[in-house]
């Protein structure tokens, strides 16, 4: 099976953001996802991102979309929002298929 992921950027806009990730990582933790990769300060250099871009892991992505639809995602998302602008998350498989 292959693995899903989430692709995300954003733009931070206030430093209360720092409890989005606080609560963010026991939570990723808990539904079995992992972050891949995380850049402070990421380029876009086609359409809109923000400038933090992260990767996150998950065993498939029904994984992904499961934690992303979660009640539990869904509520920590308000904290996100209310302290970010211009995110995008995409939820990918992570195979090559063509």
């Amino acid at each position: 099976m292959s693995k899903g992921f989430w692709l995300v950027t954003t733009t931070v806009t206030n430093p209360a953001f720092a409890e989005y990730v606080e609560a963010f990582q026991p939570w990723i933790e808990s539904v079995g996802g992992s972050v891949f990769a995380k850049d402070l300060d990421g380029k876009t250099v086609e359409g809109k991102g923000g400038k933090l871009s992260v990767i996150i892991e998950f065993k498939s992505k029904k994984a992904a979309i499961d934690a992303y639809n979660s009640s539990e995602y869904q509520e920590l998302s308000k904290i996100r929002w209310a302290n970010s602008i211009d995110t995008n998350i995409t939820i990918m498989e992570g195979s090559v298929t063509h």
